[in-house]
C-alpha cells in the first residue's frame, strides 16, 4: 500500500476514534461497543504507523518474533525481572489506554502510541519500545504508563550496557513516575524489582516501602507472590 494510503487511513482511523469517544461521552455508544471498537481502531493504527515509519509494503508477512529475545537482553540471571515488566505491561493495557491524559491532549495519537510501546515491549524489542513511550511523553508529559516503562526500560538498557548510573538513572524515573498516579500500582512494583535485583538491596526500607505500596494497588494476582517474594530473606 502506498504511503499516500497508508496516511488517509491512519487519519480516518484517528478521526474515527475521536467520533466513537464523542458519541460514548453522550451515550450513543454502549461501554462494552465503546471498548471494543477502540481496541480495534487503536490496534489498527499502531500497525498502520508502522508501516508508515518502516516503509513496509502491506503484503510483506512480519517475521517470526522470538519471545526469548527478552530474556537474553538482561540475561538469564535477570529473567524475573524482565518477566515481571513484561506482565505488568500487559497489565497496562488492561487500563483505557490514554485515560490520564488531561489538559486537551491528542489522546487518540497517545493511545496509538501507548498501544505499540506495549507490543513492542511484550515482543522484547526493548529500544523500539522506549522510543514509542518517550513519543507519549512529548504529547503528554505526565502520562504515568509512559513514564514507569521509560523508568523500566532504562534500566534494563542500562544493566544490559553494564552501566550503573544508567542503572540508577533509571530508578530515578521509576521513582518520580510513582508521584504521577496514585492509583496506579506499575511504577511501585517496577521500582521494587529493580531495587531488589540491580541495587543490591542497599535501600531495604525503601524496597519494603514500594512493596507495600505496590501489594496496596491491588497487582494481578499472579503478581502477589513475586512481589512479596522481594522481601524475604
Amino acid at each position: 500500500m502506498s504511503s499516500e494510503r497508508l496516511e488517509e487511513e491512519r487519519r480516518f482511523l484517528l478521526g474515527s476514534i475521536r467520533d466513537l469517544e464523542r458519541e460514548h461521552e453522550v451515550g450513543d455508544v454502549s461501554a462494552d461497543d465503546y471498548h471494543a471498537l477502540r481496541d480495534g481502531y487503536v490496534a489498527r493504527a499502531a500497525a498502520v504507523l508502522r508501516e508508515l515509519e518502516d516503509g513496509k509494503d502491506t503484503t510483506t508477512p512480519p517475521p517470526k518474533q522470538r519471545w526469548m529475545r527478552r530474556l537474553a537482553i538482561v540475561g538469564a540471571t535477570l529473567a524475573i525481572a524482565a518477566a515481571l515488566g513484561i506482565f505488568v505491561a500487559q497489565s497496562a493495557g488492561q487500563r483505557l489506554p490514554g485515560q490520564s491524559l488531561t489538559g486537551g491532549q491528542p489522546a487518540d495519537e497517545v493511545a496509538v502510541q501507548l498501544a505499540e510501546g506495549r507490543r513492542l515491549l511484550n515482543l522484547g524489542q526493548l529500544d523500539d519500545s522506549i522510543v514509542a513511550y518517550e513519543r507519549v511523553q512529548q504529547l503528554e508529559p505526565t502520562n504515568a504508563e509512559a513514564a514507569t516503562y521509560v523508568g523500566w526500560l532504562s534500566v534494563l538498557s542500562a544493566d544490559a550496557a553494564s552501566d550503573s548510573a544508567g542503572v540508577q538513572d533509571g530508578i530515578r524515573l521509576l521513582a518520580e513516575a510513582t508521584t504521577l498516579d496514585e492509583t496506579y500500582a506499575d511504577p511501585h512494583c517496577l521500582l521494587a524489582v529493580a531495587l531488589h535485583n540491580f541495587t543490591g538491596d542497599s535501600d531495604p526500607t525503601l524496597l519494603e516501602r514500594e512493596v507495600q505500596a505496590c501489594l496496596a494497588l491491588d497487582p494481578p494476582a499472579d503478581m502477589v507472590p513475586m512481589i512479596e517474594g522481594l522481601l524475604s530473606p
